[in-house]
């Protein structure tokens, strides 16, 4: 099968998140069992890669504004003719830079599928009466997303959650086009071997964004230091919040308990794991949460918020503990009882290290996506 599978911006780049390691895995993955694939990724010029890879890399200049994602025409003009040339099976598009991937899949005889990464519901009337230019930019990239999905021969979401989503948003005309595929874990995560640590490192890693619920994250830390000296948090990710987020941990006196190290690889993440006791996700909502489980898979006890995908993959008080979203309290209070607790939530991690190992992996997820790919291309769906 010859498959073409696009991502703005792309796993190497500052710009890059749970989407980018995702279609860049998949494509490994896809690449092992013999198939053909070529990704576009985004890149400003500035940046520069030496890679080795299994697939074949085609990059198109990468404009952002404000988070907001102004690839579409960059986009098409680079797919159309490559889609001619190849002659691909399948487009996979996984982002609203994919508006017009449905056209030109149509134009050479492909089939379009569809990955919604985000877990914002695009609904229709979503323009009318936004005044902010930054917030109706952002809205068009949600309408962008809504004609992306609506396009498609087939839809991919990461979970459940995602798929309700989805279907709320756009109500019958997917319904029987929408289906669950979770992406897997690498699995250099499986490989870290974990000794309880004698201080009070906290870890985080993700997109410094609104929706990963950081300002409760300090607040509860502040509770915490009343409780727990020498507690320390490390934060590895950047972000649009990052220049805030400075300024509140500077206004709520933890400049020296927190260090924010921007992006690291996988694995110097794996690495901070072996030296944390614990892995901190307060995210208002996922999608997925792909950093979630890789904690898990790496065998760092987990305390997450409950939003989104995420209680699918955690079972409170057998994998990890959940909290409410937005409760910097119960965080609090949850961080503090797994401090004092240490051998209980030791014994949680090493039961999500199973349950992880035994749910999620690439080779599942390609060969449940060529299933998927195959029945569309025999009977559309």
């Amino acid at each position: 099968m010859k498959i073409c599978l696009t991502i703005n911006s792309s796993p190497w780049s500052a710009f890059k998140g749970g989407g980018q390691l995702a279609v860049h895995h998949l494509a490994c993955a896809l690449s092992a069992k013999g198939h053909k694939v070529h990704v576009l990724y985004s890149k400003c010029p500035q940046e520069q890669f030496d890679l080795n890879l299994p697939y074949h890399v085609h990059w198109v200049r990468h404009y952002d504004f404000a988070a907001v994602n102004l690839n579409i025409v960059s986009y098409s003009r680079a797919l159309r003719p490559l889609a001619k040339k190849e002659k691909f099976d399948i487009i996979h598009g996984n982002a609203e830079e994919a508006y017009w991937a449905g056209k030109i899949a149509r134009e050479n005889n492909s089939a379009y599928v569809f990955t919604s990464h985000t877990p914002h519901i695009p609904t229709a009337g979503m323009l009318k009466g936004i005044i902010n230019p930054v917030r109706f930019l952002k809205s068009i990239n949600t309408y962008l997303l809504r004609k992306s999905i609506l396009e498609g021969d087939l839809v991919v979401a990461y979970s459940q959650f995602s798929r309700n989503l989805i279907l709320k948003g756009l109500a019958d005309p997917c319904f029987n086009r929408v289906k669950v595929v979770p992406p897997g874990v690498e699995s250099s995560w499986f490989d870290v071997e974990r000794k309880l640590p004698t201080d009070s490192r906290l870890l985080f890693w993700g997109r410094l964004e609104e929706e990963k619920g950081l300002p409760e994250l300090f607040i509860a830390l502040k509770e915490v230091t009343k409780k727990i000296k020498r507690v320390k948090l490390t934060l590895v990710g950047e972000g649009n919040q990052l220049k805030e987020y400075k300024n509140l941990v500077a206004t709520l006196g933890l400049t020296e308990q927190v260090e924010f190290k921007g992006w690291l690889d996988a694995r110097e993440i794996q690495n901070l794991t072996t030296q944390s006791y614990l892995g901190l996700f307060p995210s208002r909502v996922e999608s997925f949460g792909l950093s979630v489980i890789e904690a898990m898979a790496a065998g760092l006890p987990v305390i997450a918020a409950s939003g989104g995908a995420v209680p699918e993959n955690i079972k409170d008080g057998v994998t990890g503990a959940l909290v409410p979203v937005n409760d910097s309290d119960a965080l609090a209070k949850a961080i503090i009882s797994a401090l004092e607790n240490p051998q209980y939530i030791e014994t949680l991690a090493k039961v999500a290290k199973k349950a992880v190992r035994e749910r999620f992996s690439w080779d599942k997820t390609a060969d449940n996506m060529i299933d998927l790919y195959t029945s569309v291309l025999r009977n559309g769906i």
